[in-house]
């Protein structure tokens, strides 16, 4: 079996790269218009989006035109994280369609990002291409900070034939950097707000002949928007961007993260206690990216992350403490692709590696070992784009398996773009799952197999009448072998059908004022081991709106709402009372030529609304903050 599939992704590959020299090619100067983009279509497209929005690198793991993506991408651009005032990369996906933020209960939470009903340990999270999950499949956002951020890809459906275990989704965070004719500058922030809520932060980019630096460092702190909810967190990035030659950059990155926060309080049910989490990161990255020629280029990079990661419980009212644990999950990885350009095609191919050491609360010691393939090619042929995809995953814990994909769009007319994509995902599952803990009484099933999905995707995207652009998406996702439980032990033993879709909406710019609206729908039905319905999980829908202002006389604002409805079990005493609207405005107090001084003010849940899944995650009530930003 193992052999069979090693000899149909040879196979797969080889026609790949024999369909690249076929007579579809055009000449280079065709495929570096299409890589432009005709003028006329980029006026249009930045309508609605911004510069950096026009190309994104995670569908592929190449630099892709929007207009040739088949996947439904959403981009996320430090403008519009520093318009809403957001503090942690989970405040800055609260409105993104079809992106649930579950456990997030303001600045200082978790903020766990499901994606169209896939739960929070399907979807991946990267940072610059670097995987952030736990021992556990989870990638906490509510840690990560923003400032560093030059923007946030978002993949909504199953992207394992790029990324491997993926399947709800992905979520890409692309940090800054320092490009050549950057002559360095800065950024000081300082915000304030109720119960001694704090966010301090600082950034300095520079370069020097060939080499440039970024830095970053912060520092939030609050005694808690819920009663028992204290929290700090301190982090500090840096960035050094050498130019090794002419078409040659090297890359170095580093990440730290401290905290220590308060999430769940049992006075609800009487217990005098409360569970905190504290937590470490650290993060390291070498890239190197190169020009072999004007065709082909070539990234590599080497990675490590250690995550250790305490829970302890204290007493509410002396704050003793009553128990803690700690586990730790040490990972390197290298990652490599090149990308070749000729005529129609633009093919990637590349290689992942990953090892990695997780030591359990019992002091039990795992190893993940995991080693990938993939190739795709963009074949664009006038207003038609056609991309295979391919990837073949193993790792010693879940076997062997293969991703493929298969993505079309169609520019129909210059108001309107048809999508389409077929893909098959799948989730590992977690270490945890496969070692006994004596301590539980759980017993280990090493026979369990990853989680696996048919993905099917249809959209559209228009222009109506250079008045307001539309983009519709509908979906369904067909899973099987869904781990669930069965005492002691977890087994494959379920499947579950997933179908929605989601709406956005977004007006042309009209004297500074831009309004956007979204809309997602997903319906679930799970199975249990006996092929009997589990439970129904209908009309699960979220709804988001935005509406802001960009002035002449450096005013800005906007007005953001969000509503999300679960039909969770009554016993977790959910609520959906109503919207949570946010306000920021923005406000330049002094503008000379390279500096900017700015005052904001931000009302959070200005009308006390209740959006929590769990009675132990309530959101805060209505809070305001306010603080200056200076630029230089």
């Amino acid at each position: 079996m193992f052999r069979n599939k090693i000899t149909a992704f040879l196979l797969v590959l080889f026609s790949m790269l024999a369909l690249a020299t076929s007579v579809l090619a055009m000449s280079e100067d065709n495929t570096k218009e299409f890589m432009k983009m005709s003028e006329q279509e980029r006026k249009f497209l930045l309508m609605y989006f911004d510069e950096d929005e026009l190309f994104v690198v995670s569908s592929t793991r190449s630099l892709k035109s929007i207009n040739r993506i088949a996947e439904n991408v959403e981009v996320v651009t430090a403008e519009d994280i520093e318009l809403m005032n957001a503090h942690t990369v989970a405040e800055a996906l609260y409105n993104v369609t079809g992106v649930e933020i579950s456990g997030f209960v303001g600045p200082g939470a978790q903020g766990l990002a499901s994606i169209h009903g896939s739960d929070y340990i399907r979807v991946a999270v990267l940072l610059d291409g670097v995987p952030l999950q736990n021992a556990f499949n989870g990638a906490v956002l509510g840690i990560l900070p923003v400032q560093m951020i030059s923007k946030i890809e978002i993949i909504k459906g199953p992207a394992s034939s790029t990324w491997g275990s993926s399947f709800g989704g992905v979520i890409n965070i692309i940090t800054k950097s320092v490009e050549a004719g950057n002559h360095g500058g800065g950024t000081v922030y300082a915000s304030g707000g109720e119960r001694n809520t704090s966010d301090l932060r600082a950034e300095l980019y520079g370069r020097k002949d060939n080499i440039g630096i970024y830095l970053y460092g912060g520092t939030m702190n609050s005694d808690g928007l819920r009663n028992s909810h204290e929290f700090w967190h301190n982090n500090f990035f840096s960035k050094v961007i050498i130019d090794a030659g002419e078409n040659t950059k090297i890359d170095l990155s580093f990440l730290y993260h401290k905290s220590d926060s308060v999430q769940y309080d049992w006075l609800h049910f009487d217990y005098d206690a409360y569970d905190a989490f504290n937590l470490e990161y650290i993060y390291g990255r070498a890239a190197l990216s190169t020009a072999l020629n004007s065709n082909v280029d070539m990234n590599i990079s080497a990675w490590f992350l250690r995550m250790n990661e305490g829970m302890y419980e204290n007493t509410a009212s002396t704050d003793q403490r009553i128990w803690d644990a700690n586990d730790h999950f040490n990972k390197y990885g290298f990652s490599g692709n090149i990308t070749w350009r000729t005529g129609n095609h633009t093919i990637v191919a590349g290689t992942d590696v990953m090892n990695g050491t997780f030591i359990s609360v019992s002091g039990d010691e795992y190893e993940q070992r995991k080693y990938a393939f993939f190739i795709n090619d963009t074949i664009a042929i006038n207003s038609l784009s056609v991309t295979p995809g391919l990837r073949y995953d193993n790792t010693n814990l879940g076997g062997d398996i293969l991703s493929p994909s298969l993505g079309i769009t169609y520019l129909a007319s210059k108001d309107l773009l048809l999508r389409a994509l077929v893909s098959r995902g799948f989730h590992d599952p977690m270490i945890t799952l496969f070692f006994d803990d004596p301590n539980s009484g759980y017993i280990g099933n090493q026979g369990i197999k990853p989680e696996k999905i048919w993905s099917y995707e249809v959209g559209a995207e228009a222009n109506i009448h250079d008045l307001f652009k539309a983009k519709l998406t509908l979906f369904s996702h067909d899973i099987e072998d869904i781990i669930l439980e069965n005492p002691p032990t977890y087994e494959n033993a379920g499947k579950e059908r997933t179908i929605g879709g989601e709406l956005d909406i977004s007006t042309k710019a009209y004297k500074g004022f831009v309004l956007k609206g979204g809309f997602n729908y997903e319906r679930l039905k799970l199975l249990d081991f006996n092929n009997e319905k589990l439970f129904n999980v209908s009309n699960v829908y979220g709804i988001n709106t935005t509406l802001t202002y960009n002035g002449e006389k450096g005013l800005r604002a906007m007005l953001k709402g969000h509503y999300l409805w679960w039909n969770t079990p009554a016993y977790w005493e959910a609520r959906y009372n109503g919207f949570i609207v946010d306000f920021n405005i923005i406000k330049d107090i002094l503008k000379k030529k390279n500096t900017t001084l700015e005052a904001f003010f931000t009302a959070h849940n200005i009308f006390n609304g209740a959006s929590y899944s769990d009675i132990l995650l309530k959101n805060p009530n209505r809070w305001i903050e306010a603080g200056i930003r200076y630029k230089f």
